[in-house]
């Protein structure tokens, strides 16, 4: 277990109250809550990873996409595999790099750092690439990333932040976006990867397009990210 007291929430229902309370996208966040929805955010997909219930939705060789639906949430994709790189190497490239991100990475047009809270700690605007038929969309995430145990945790989610109003692009939401990535016992220059993923991506789209949207992203950023 990454953590002792995996969580204080112990239902679906609750999360959805606790998103609910923390991500109003109504309002602007105050930033002394900062630290406290990031914290709430790795322990709870932590608990969502963890938990049971998950379908193999595809698979492309050892790198497999499960999924599962929880209630008032909706559906919710997890990737598991084995990234030759080293863990450290690739939290940088998510974390520190990340305006560096449209040079590698297919998926995104462009990103910005529109604050920065601390060197664990900032909130990003991204701009989606179109693929799969889906237009642009744009996000702002609140990410953060700490150490725990042998693992690296990086854990992004939407909020509403004042820097970044909505604009001419669909805003599409994140209610999670968690990586744990863990060096391999026998090979620390390998890791074991778990990435946790709920979008909605906005718009009137059906749900098959979505699910093909999501899951053709998650393979095409898991090889951008072994291919750099």
């Amino acid at each position: 277990m990454l953590y002792d007291c995996i969580s204080t929430l112990t239902s679906d229902n609750t999360l959805h109250q606790w998103m609910m309370k923390f991500g109003d996208h109504q309002k602007p966040l105050k930033k002394n809550n900062f630290k406290e929805m990031a914290d709430y955010a790795i322990s709870e997909s932590v608990r969502i990873i963890e938990s049971k219930g998950w379908k193999e939705e595809t698979r492309d060789g050892g790198d497999v996409i499960y999924s599962k639906t929880i209630p008032n949430i909706g559906k919710v994709f997890k990737y598991e595999g084995i990234i030759d790189i080293e863990a450290k190497k690739i939290n940088n490239k998510l974390f520190n790099d990340v305006e560096k991100s449209p040079e590698w990475n297919q998926n995104v047009e462009k990103v910005n750092v529109v604050e920065t809270i601390d060197n664990r700690t900032n909130v990003v605007h991204f701009v989606s690439k179109s693929r799969c038929f889906v237009s642009s969309r744009d996000f702002v995430h609140l990410r953060a990333w700490k150490k725990k145990d042998d693992a690296l945790v990086h854990s992004s989610f939407s909020i509403n932040h004042p820097k970044a109003p909505p604009s001419s692009y669909i805003r599409a939401e994140h209610r999670f976006c968690t990586y744990i990535m863990r060096p391999l016992k026998n090979d620390p220059s390998r890791t074991h990867l778990v990435w946790l993923m709920q979008v909605n991506l906005k718009g009137w789209l059906p749900q098959h397009i979505t699910d093909h949207a999501v899951t053709y992203g998650m393979f095409d950023h898991l090889k951008d990210i072994k291919s750099n």
